[in-house]
């Protein structure tokens, strides 16, 4: 019909290919002090990195990207807990699904029945920043919140794992590091599904309520002890972690006080902050 459009689409792309050669590239992260990345450094810890990790729909997809590189699989919103009943079952290896907190409650219950009824050997971590937060911080059973935002009864991960029949449940602080790889060693050894909840909240969620209490926290500084390894930037990817200077800084304004940065530190070279009022 010889109908030119009212848009020249081939200009835009010509625009939009420009503007790609001005902008940074860099790969979508995980928020500075998201619990999310913490867990992550868990599971590749007690693992040695050697599980297979189908993963599942929410902010923690993020976790497949290095340097975090968790995620072997990912199909569609709760198909990690069943994937990992095939794939223990066929290959044998350590297999750890990884399930956000509203996915779990949206898709991930029925195939946590599934696997205590075939008794298949997995480790299930559920990720529980208590609250749905790539999609705008919805509500979800386990806040205790309704969608209007009026308290309703909570129900507790925990306890439905419990009541799916899983004889082993345990709920650990993924930035206590050390006590979240035992619990996860544990769970590897159970001859059959096994769940760990990683509870923290959100960082965003933390970042709120401290800005109405009139608080922040003080950021985390590197020292003079510093050997510039690049440990920290390789292991945990933290935005919050920049060179400046040739040298490992923190950036003040992205970083949240988490702390996971000092703890992977081999050199001890990170200070632990104060609270302080704003």
């Amino acid at each position: 019909m010889n109908v030119q459009p009212p848009i020249n689409f081939a200009a835009l792309d010509a625009k939009y290919e420009e503007a790609s050669q001005i902008l940074m590239r860099r790969p979508p992260v995980l928020c500075a002090g998201c619990p999310h990345r913490a867990s992550f450094y868990v599971l590749k810890k007690a693992t040695g990195g050697k599980a297979l990790f189908p993963t599942d729909i929410g902010c923690y997809a993020l976790g497949i990207a290095p340097p975090l590189s968790v995620g072997d699989l990912l199909i569609c919103m709760g198909a990690s807990v069943g994937t990992a009943g095939g794939v223990s079952r066929a290959t044998g290896a350590d297999t750890v699904a990884i399930i956000g907190d509203s996915t779990f409650f949206h898709a991930g219950m029925p195939a946590l029945v599934n696997a205590v009824y075939n008794n298949h050997k997995f480790v299930l971590a559920v990720l529980d920043n208590l609250t749905t937060a790539m999609t705008g911080h919805q509500p979800h059973p386990g806040t205790g919140k309704t969608a209007t935002g009026t308290p309703g009864k909570r129900v507790l991960i925990e306890e439905v794992a419990r009541g799916c029949g899983v004889s082993f449940v345990k709920v650990v602080n993924p930035f206590h590091i050390d006590e979240a790889v035992k619990t996860v060693k544990e769970a590897l050894e159970v001859p059959g599904p096994a769940v760990v909840v990683f509870r923290a909240p959100c960082a965003l969620l933390l970042a709120r309520e401290k800005r109405r209490k009139g608080e922040r926290p003080e950021p985390y500084r590197v020292t003079d002890a510093c050997t510039n390894c690049m440990a920290c930037i390789k292991t945990i990817g933290c935005p919050a972690l920049v060179i400046r200077g040739g040298k490992v800084a923190i950036d003040e304004v992205l970083c949240t006080g988490c702390g996971l940065c000092a703890q992977v530190c081999p050199y001890q070279a990170i200070e632990t902050p104060k609270e302080v009022k704003a």
